[in-house]
């Protein structure tokens, strides 16, 4: 009976302490996955980022077409991606440092089309996100 009592505790020690491992383990899993999704929303850069060119991307949460350029201040066009469909994310593109104007543009009736003047340096990268109402909702870059 003694040596009974003695086993029904280690058993219950060795549950408690299985139980908190498998735990831990799960929430450093969730965590590396919430880690691996935000990475992936970022362009890919060397760590840490040195003089590389700035980025840009759009993120269409619209219900028509847009139309993007990135033109330098000399009027020279950078970046062209025509015809973004609603419901599309671009991929990153690259372009000189320097005053650039970002336009955004369609060819709908009521809706506006846009532009955006800004410094863009090195290792700096301006997502433009269209919401649903056909607006940009972002006008700030980041440094990466």
């Amino acid at each position: 009976m003694k040596d009974l009592l003695k086993f029904v505790h280690i058993m219950c020690f060795v549950f408690l302490i299985s139980s908190c491992t498998s735990d831990s383990i799960q929430n450093t899993t969730n965590t590396n996955d919430s880690l691996v999704q935000s990475q992936s929303m970022q362009p890919q850069f060397n760590d840490p980022c040195i003089d590389q060119n700035p980025v840009t991307r759009v993120i269409n949460n619209g219900t028509t077409a847009f139309d993007f350029q990135v033109i330098d201040s000399e009027g020279v066009i950078l970046v062209d991606i025509p015809n973004i469909p609603p419901s599309t994310t671009t991929s990153w593109a690259n372009f000189a440092e320097g005053e650039v104007l970002f336009s955004v543009s369609n060819n709908a009736a009521l809706v506006n089309d846009d532009k955006i003047l800004l410094q863009m340096d090195a290792c700096m990268a301006y997502e433009i996100e269209i919401d649903g109402n056909n607006e940009i909702v972002s006008y700030t870059p980041t440094i990466l």
